[in-house]
């Protein structure tokens, strides 16, 4: 989900079981949702909008990647093939200046002997010019991309793999990776024996880092972010059982402080963190198995969020404002909202 200039909302999402990828669009003015069919097939899907406001999504596909883009009269689709045997799982979309897309993707089953590696698309105007992220084997199931000022891309991503060669080494981490302009830099940012999974990022103003991940065997959600150029991790809160393959949602106030969503699926609870005088604090937003694949979006005065309901067959929208409610003054009832 992204909020436009105007406050409105644009969500991509998949029907899983008719494989159908959805458009829906929420009028602020009208507080009405619209919802419209993109294309068959698709999954695993990122929304970015343009400087005209209009969404992009990318979905893996097959042997390529899908970009499907609103040109201000009707959905126009670009294929970029990569010629891979398997795209799978999560993609990320981010737009140049020029509104050119770039997107990420794990390519699960590669040519030749390439498997589980980070790889990106971008396209020049002209054509995809492909590249690998990060060559080591199970770097990108979870990725989640961002442009910075300098118009250089950045991404957080997860490594899944444990056995690597069979010298009892194993590349489980948490990463990111930079384009400095020639080159990507890769990085390890916290290597242990549990899985990193529902990896997702968000820049700052600053081109600060912000990240939420979920530390699987410790059953923790986590935060990760830069201060002074040293990377600092923070332990947001526990769940009873990661949900597969999950996604965390994180967006920033207007003080660039962090809002975390993000699904139990053991409580069946979804909640949403934010620090308050550097405290983590937590509220329950839904229960009864609704908020996998959470996404949250922060306005100036508004929190918005959009997950799956419990069967996983219809979208749920939540909205709350920003600042918490004021309680009523000592000895005075408080009137119910019509």
């Amino acid at each position: 989900m992204k909020l436009d200039s105007f406050g409105n909302a644009h969500v991509a999402h998949v029907d899983s079981f008719e494989g159908v990828l959805h458009y829906s669009f929420w009028d602020r003015k009208l507080h009405k949702w619209f919802t419209t069919d993109v294309s068959k097939g698709g999954a695993f899907c990122t929304l970015v909008l343009d400087s005209k406001q209009h969404p992009h999504i990318s979905t893996p596909a097959g042997t390529g990647v899908m970009h499907s883009y609103w040109d201000g009269t009707k959905w126009q689709t670009q294929f970029a093939n990569v010629h891979a045997r398997v795209i799978n799982y999560f993609t990320s979309i981010t737009l140049d200046a020029k509104d050119n897309p770039s997107i990420t993707f794990y390519e699960e089953a590669g040519a030749g002997e390439n498997w589980g590696r980070l790889r990106i698309v971008v396209w020049n105007g002209s054509y995809w010019d492909l590249k690998t992220v990060d060559s080591d084997h199970g770097s990108g199931k979870f990725n989640s991309m961002a442009t910075d000022s300098k118009g250089y891309q950045e991404i957080a991503y997860g490594n899944v793999e444990y056995a690597v060669s069979g010298d009892g080494g194993h590349n489980v981490s948490l990463r990111y990776a930079r384009f400095n302009g020639q080159t990507w830099v890769p990085e390890i940012l916290e290597r242990t024996d549990t899985s990193k999974w529902s990896v997702n990022m968000v820049l700052d103003s600053k081109d600060v880092p912000h990240i939420t991940y979920t530390d699987v065997s410790n059953h923790l959600i986590k935060y990760a972010t830069q201060k002074a150029g040293n990377w600092v991790f923070e332990a947001v809160d526990t769940i009873a059982l990661q949900a597969y393959p999950d996604r965390n949602g994180i967006a920033l106030d207007n003080q660039g402080e962090p809002y975390i969503s993000y699904y139990d699926a053991g409580a069946g609870t979804l909640k949403v963190a934010h620090r308050v005088n550097g405290k983590w604090l937590t509220e329950l937003v839904d229960r009864d198995f609704a908020g996998y694949t959470s996404s949250i979006q922060v306005s100036s005065d508004e929190v918005f969020l959009i997950y799956s309901d419990e069967p996983g067959t219809q979208l749920k929208f939540a909205r709350r404002s920003l600042l918490p409610p004021v309680p009523p003054p000592p000895g005075k009832p408080q009137t119910a909202a019509k």
